[in-house]
């Protein structure tokens, strides 16, 4: 192998590593030894108090005395090799040159970009050597667990140097050596100053947002010029000119800032920013590595220092609110606390973005940090803005995956998404979606013999690249050479096979439709890809049978709320207001609440869609903060609101106020306004939309008057019927405020259930029962009309409706069931019978 010489080096040495090597070359001046042996170096190391492989070695027990006796053995020059001595500078024997080679190749090896004392003290102790080895048997530990002591900090170690001025190691030679003994070296020869670029913190810590390469690749912003130039006027102020970017997650604050660096670039930007960088902070790559205190403090301080003697640098730290606590460790200061004092001075100008949760909770918990800020906020687009988005990207994703997405495609991706999607914001949600298509047509799309050439090509060359750096490592440079040779010629194959390629006719590209954005939503949730491709006519109209498959005895109300709803869904409504109100109103266990459930089921295919709040917790006036939030000055302000979140999450659902004549009046006002004007604000100000969402409440109240022989119960009397809702009509008014009545779209009054409909509810819980049992152990269950009309009976009770089926039943059918399945031998099919006054499964 080549030998390295150390000063052509110097550039990556870190500086505690040139002062061993100046202290070593010192040392073996003082002690008149013409050559600088490994155990120079270490004595170094010892002297280089702060350096990681002192404290190794101190750590393992080795002392400098017991150095220096290895010392005392080595040949000292004579007189007139003094004099020689005196005008040059000892040099590194080959053991040293090996040690110095080898540490090198290990910092190469890691991918560090600068060679320290841990680098070299590996290098030693792996070296062949016979001081080295008595040294070694002197550890404290065995020789491996130092060597994995050493590895295990090269495993953390920063990949990036510590940026400073690097003095010239001959001086420090010249001043070391002076003190070290009688003899003192002549003034240094002077090297070559080397002509290698030093990375400055900015180069290292940031991204340059404004250069013309990254430009190229940031796809354009559209919609949000409101937002862009509220960013510029903030920047423009001569104090308070740090903007912050506060938003939901995927609504596009990154992308505004990175919009904001595409105009600089391209200088559609007032003159005050003109020729300004935006550069983006890597908070990660900031902290990685720093395993000592005061690292990260040192990082941030330069790179702040480097701002502030450039004006032209505006710093752009996304996700903020990770500055709080970052690098801070037991007396250490964190990023904040480093960055308020340039913020406050105007030193530093920094566009910060984070989401609203860790704004509350991080950035407004500390009001020194927060008024250095001037927040701007940062709202999901409208479905509308959404679609002009994804049409403006879009040939950005068809280049990229050679697809040709539809206008249909973009208004499924942004409809569905809207309405399945409760995880993320527009646009991102719906960029994932297209996104996602599009990788999924272009994967079944068949390679070319041409495109297949071209990726073995490239899979090989990779293996290459793989050889030649274990080859290095192993220091078998010749077989590196021949390698990169292969490389070489792959590299020349490459680039004719992609003229070929350009010349040869082109595939055409395949349609993504709104088909594909369907069939990805199905894969995600178990839907399938015609029911969310379905118009919304055609699924109401087969809407009311579902619904009486499911409720028993409530077919007018069902056709009423389905009339409603309908006239909503396809455009007759006041856009401002909820998209439809109703009342539930009649006694226990007849399917208001069920009603709801299913609703909730089929109309947006998720269970999850319904967000229900049982009153009965709101009895009080200070329960309104459950709804609102805690004002401010109390204890969970800060704290995400679950009542608004849940809704902003998922704005296409039915909210269910069960039992609404349980509530207190003051929280059954805050229903004035989201009747009324499809919102509600909450205590931090922030306003919820209610406008896709539908309204249901239920209540009691006058389920007595069901019960009054008076009114006509259990017949089939209109009149009667007319005069009971006029009566329980006026007990609502009674009892619920005429305001809050007014404002509902709609009230319905459910009926009693009769006998018969008792007996449908025990004949599809039954049902439910056995297709569960022939599911999971393959056992049929039939029933005889006897034991059907005994359960029905058993389970009828009109001032309890259907609750008491699912009670009946357990304690019947189920006892019964359990003791078979306990049973060694089972039949394939069981008859539930009724034989006098017990149930049994023959």
């Amino acid at each position: 192998m080549k030998e390295i010489n150390p000063e052509h080096l110097l550039d990556r040495f870190s500086t505690h590593l040139r002062n061993v090597v100046a202290k070593s070359m010192a040392l073996a001046t003082s002690l008149k030894h013409e050559l600088v042996s490994p155990v120079h170096l270490l004595v170094a190391v010892l002297e280089e108090e702060g350096s990681v492989a002192h404290e190794i070695l101190k750590n393992a027990g080795i002392k400098e005395k017991d150095l220096l006796a290895l010392l005392k053995n080595k040949p000292i020059l004579k007189k007139d090799a003094i004099k020689i001595a005196t005008l040059t500078i000892p040099e590194l024997d080959a053991r040293a040159k090996q040690a110095l080679e080898k540490s090198i190749m290990i910092a190469y090896e890691r991918s560090h970009n600068h060679v320290g004392t841990e680098h070299l003290l590996l290098g030693i102790i792996k070296n062949k050597d016979e001081d080295i080895a008595i040294i070694t048997k002197k550890f404290k530990n065995s020789k491996k667990i130092v060597i994995e002591e050493i590895e295990n900090i090269l495993t953390s170690t920063s990949r990036f140097p510590k940026v400073e001025e690097m003095s010239d190691i001959m001086s420090q030679i010249d001043d070391i050596a002076s003190q070290a003994g009688p003899i003192a070296p002549p003034p240094p020869i002077p090297l070559p100053k080397t002509s290698r670029h030093q990375p400055s913190g900015l180069e290292l810590f940031t991204t340059n947002l404004t250069d013309k390469s990254i430009g190229k690749k940031i796809d354009p912003v559209i919609g949000r010029e409101k937002e862009i130039e509220r960013v510029i006027n903030i920047l423009s102020r001569r104090t308070k000119n740090n903007p912050v970017l506060v938003g939901e997650p995927g609504v596009g604050k990154t992308a505004i800032v990175e919009g904001l660096a595409k105009r600089v670039c391209e200088g559609k930007v007032p003159d005050v920013l003109k020729n300004k960088k935006i550069l983006s902070l890597d908070l990660t790559l900031l902290i990685a590595g720093t395993i000592y205190r005061g690292e990260f403090e040192s990082r941030l301080k330069q790179v702040i220092d480097e701002i502030a003697k450039s004006p032209n640098c505006i710093l752009f730290i996304d996700e903020l609110h990770n500055i709080i606590g970052a690098g801070s460790s037991q007396g250490a200061m964190d990023a904040a606390n480093i960055l308020k004092p340039a913020l406050a001075r105007g030193h530093l100008r920094c566009i910060g973005a984070t989401t609203i949760d860790e704004y509350k909770k991080h950035i407004t918990s500390d009001p020194a940090l927060e008024r250095r800020f001037q927040s701007i906020q940062v709202e999901e687009p409208s479905p509308d803005d959404t679609i002009d988005i994804l049409k403006g990207i879009r040939k950005y994703y068809e280049n990229f995956h050679n697809t040709k997405i539809t206008d249909e495609a973009i208004k499924s991706a942004v409809n569905l998404s809207i309405k399945y999607i409760h995880d993320n914001f527009l646009p991102d949600k719906a960029i994932d979606l297209i996104d996602e298509a599009c990788a999924s047509v272009k994967s079944k799309r068949k390679t070319t013999p041409l495109e297949a050439k071209k990726q073995k090509l490239l899979e090989d060359r990779d293996g290459f690249f793989n050889a030649k750096e274990d080859a290095i490592r192993q220091e078998q440079l010749e077989r590196a050479i021949e390698i990169k040779k292969k490389i070489e010629l792959i590299e020349k194959k490459l680039i004719s096979l992609h003229k070929q390629i350009e010349k040869s006719p082109k595939i055409p590209k395949k349609t993504v439709s709104d088909v594909h954005i369907a069939t990805v939503l199905e894969n995600k949730l178990n839907i399938p890809s015609e029911t969310l491709l379905a118009s919304d006519w055609e699924e109401l109209k087969i809407l009311p049978e579902k619904l009486k498959s499911s409720i028993v005895g409530q077919n007018k109300v069902i056709d009423d709320v389905v009339k409603k709803i309908s006239q909503a869904r396809l455009g007759l409504h006041n856009g401002k207001k909820p998209l439809a109100s109703f009342l539930f109103a009649g006694p226990s266990g007849v399917g208001k609440t069920e009603l709801a459930k299913v609703l909730a089921k089929e109309l947006y295919h998720d269970e999850k869609s319904l967000i229900k709040l049982d009153m009965s917790e709101f009895s009080e006036s200070h329960s309104t903060s459950k709804l609102l939030g805690s004002p401010a000055g109390y204890v969970g302000h800060k704290e995400r609101n679950r009542f608004t979140d849940e809704i902003r999450k998922r704005p296409y659902s039915i909210i269910l106020f069960d039992e609404i004549d349980k509530a207190h009046r003051d929280v059954a006002k805050l229903l004035f306004q989201i009747l009324d004007e499809g919102t509600l604000t909450d205590s931090s100000g922030k306003k919820t939309n209610f406008t896709n969402a539908i309204i249901i409440l239920t209540t009691n109240l006058g389920a007595e008057l069901f019960q009054s022989n008076g009114i006509g119960f259990g017949k089939n009397d209109t009149q009667a019927t007319k005069e009971r809702d006029r009566s329980i009509n006026d007990k609502l008014k009674e009892e619920l405020s005429p305001a809050l009545l007014n404002r509902i779209g709609s009230t319905h009054i459910f009926s009693v259930l009769n006998e018969k409909d008792i007996k449908k509810i025990v004949e599809k819980n039954i049902q439910k029962i056995s297709s569960v049992l022939f599911e999971k152990e393959k056992i049929s269950l039939k029933t005889e009309a006897p034991a059907i009309s005994n359960l029905t009976k058993q389970s009828f009770n009109q001032e309890f409706g259907a609750r008491n089926v699912e009670k009946v039943i357990q304690d019947t059918l189920h006892e019964l069931i359990a003791g078979v399945l306990q049973k060694d031998k089972r039949k394939k099919t069981y008859t539930l019978s009724k034989e006098k006054s017990t149930y049994k499964l023959v």
